[in-house]
């Protein structure tokens, strides 16, 4: 017996388990190396598109800083404005003209206007201290915030306001 033992030739392919292990092996090389080209063409895909993403982002939060540093007193973080001194902004009617709001922004403003509707007349001062990034930030930040916006209002949008004013 031991005899035939030695002598028998050993074949895995002839052993079951071991075919079904080979098997799963394959199986399993072939989705590996599918999945790792599916998630290299994911990461290709989103490192694309989120190099805008990440522009708006950077602009909101910086955006939301310069708003609360320089606006929020008045017009409230919340954008609501402070009662029937200040205006709001958010869903304010005065956000249809953009380029009228990044001039403001600048320049500021004085004597009486009409928000939604309600008389306001108090003054807004001008923020010369604001550059013209500083100013896109804010605006995109305000835009994307209380208008519905999901796009960056950018330096040369501004520059060209400015710059016509």
């Amino acid at each position: 017996m031991r005899q035939q033992i030695r002598d028998m030739r050993y074949d895995e392919d002839n052993i079951p388990f071991i075919k079904s292990l080979k098997v799963i092996y394959k199986f399993l090389q072939r989705l590996l190396s599918k999945l790792f080209v599916l998630i290299l063409a994911v990461v290709s895909f989103t490192s694309c598109q989120s190099e805008e993403k990440i522009k708006l982002e950077q602009y909101y939060i910086g955006g939301k800083e310069l708003y609360e540093q320089n606006c929020a007193n008045c017009h409230q973080k919340d954008g609501k404005g402070l009662q029937s001194l200040y205006p709001p902004i958010a869903g304010s009617d005065y956000l249809k003209d953009k380029e009228k709001v990044i001039y403001i922004i600048k320049n500021g403003l004085a004597g009486e206007i009409l928000v939604n509707g309600k008389k306001y007349n108090q003054p807004m001062p001008a923020n010369n201290q604001l550059t013209n990034l500083d100013i896109a930030e804010v605006v995109t930040y305000i835009y994307n915030e209380w208008h519905g916006e999901t796009k960056i209002t950018e330096v040369k949008e501004v520059e060209k306001v400015l710059n016509n004013k």
